[in-house]
């Protein structure tokens, strides 16, 4: 690295050097976040035209909550991390940490601190000065930076690190780093920046754990980009679902995982994601039936419970879609009950055993789905398979609003 490159990084580390608070700091900060219309839109140009990344969105992140913020990439959400951290400016709206607005607060002074998908190391520093750095640039005494690069690395478990550079570090290692950066700063708020995604698989679901551990033992509010949803599902207090720069839907992670609101919520939570089915919904004696969009193929037909039966009467003869997670199909002969739920009968195209379980790829109808079976047997291409049907765990949707009938 240059001397010239070395200066331009020390600059923008100097945005976020917070002044020095004691350690019992987080029991008496207030450090809620609230977004009010938030609006980012990039403006045109040459031939590229004007883009809302961010749509007069309002969201409120408690006090030592770990908000998640979740989507697709595009959807609005590091665009959204960046302007809490003042380093987007914002187009319209307020944001608010605690009590005060920060719309016009340089990053410096906002009282928080980013962990970066790039590490954001210095290389010609050790991990002690790394870590060490945005407290000097604050001229903190030695002995209170001492006592915090100290406090943060036993958290970290990363202390015989602390003489090593960064190349001699693995990815997880230097990851750890620059958590620990952010840790002796003492800010109100972390915000992390999908600081996992260059990590492996096994390093990825480590270090998940580690700052899962790391909030519960600062107690502090953390605000966390990711465009995994399992991620989200295994990390998150709240999870805040974004699609075009739009927030779907704010809940606990098993609300929005057992009652999306809506077709991309429950598309989009969950491995493998939900399978959805087009249909008209019909009248078969004292019952309500789904019947599949298919005029090719015998049509699959659904007998609905009575919960359903009850979401749906009024789109009587009117399209739907239906929504069932792969789970909640099963082997009608491994399954318990059958005699108490619908089944439906389809192909295998794949399959793919797991383990403990084998998804299955299938065929019925016109429409093609998964089902996440126990793996008590084996599966071949083009073999038939009855489904029974979990209706208690089953959605439906309106196909022109996307949203769940059950709202």
């Amino acid at each position: 690295m240059t001397a010239d490159v070395c200066r331009k990084t020390a600059r923008k580390e100097t945005q976020f050097a917070l002044v020095s608070e004691p350690p019992e700091a987080y029991e008496e900060i207030m450090a809620q976040v609230v977004l009010r219309d938030l609006v980012k839109v990039y403006p045109a140009s040459g031939k590229t035209p004007a883009f809302d990344a961010v749509r007069k969105i309002n969201l409120e992140i408690r006090d030592r909550e770990f908000m998640v913020l979740v989507g697709p990439s595009g959807c609005g959400k590091s665009t959204t991390l960046r302007m809490i951290a003042g380093l987007e400016d914002i187009t319209g709206g307020e944001i608010q940490i605690g009590e005060k607005v920060v719309n016009n607060i340089l990053p410096k002074d906002r009282d928080i601190a980013m962990v970066f998908q790039n590490y954001a190391l210095y290389p010609h520093m050790t991990v002690y000065e790394n870590m060490a750095f945005g407290l000097k640039l604050q001229r903190c005494p030695k002995a209170d930076i001492a006592r915090r690069v100290d406090e943060a690395a036993e958290i970290l478990n990363i202390r015989e690190l602390l003489d090593r550079k960064p190349k001699a570090l693995s990815g997880g290692q230097r990851q750890r780093v620059a958590v620990g950066r952010a840790i002796v700063r003492k800010p109100k708020v972390f915000l992390f920046d999908e600081p996992l995604s260059n990590l492996d698989a096994k390093m990825r679901n480590s270090m998940r754990t580690e700052i899962s551990k790391l909030h519960n033992r600062l107690d502090a509010t953390m605000i966390y980009v990711t465009h995994d949803q399992a991620e989200a599902m295994t990390m998150g207090d709240r999870i805040c679902v974004m699609r075009d720069g739009i927030i779907m839907q704010v809940d606990e992670p098993l609300r929005l995982y057992n009652h999306p609101n809506n077709l991309f919520v429950a598309g989009f939570i969950g491995t493998p994601p939900m399978n959805f089915i087009h249909g008209i919904l019909r009248n078969k004696g004292a019952e309500l039936t789904f019947v599949e969009n298919n005029s090719r193929a015998k049509p699959m037909q659904i007998p609905l419970n009575a919960r359903l039966s009850k979401l749906a009467g009024p789109y009587l003869g009117k399209e739907v879609i239906f929504g069932i997670r792969p789970e909640d199909m099963s082997d009608v002969r491994f399954a318990d009950a059958a005699a108490h739920q619908p089944t439906v009968e389809a192909k295998v195209e794949v399959s793919e055993p797991m383990g403990a379980e084998t998804f299955l790829y299938l065929q019925s109808g016109g429409h093609n789905f998964i089902a996440r079976v126990s793996s008590e047997d084996r599966y071949d291409f083009d073999q038939p398979v009855k489904l029974v049907l979990k209706l208690d765990k089953a959605h439906l949707f309106d196909p022109g609003t996307e949203a769940s009938l059950a709202l």
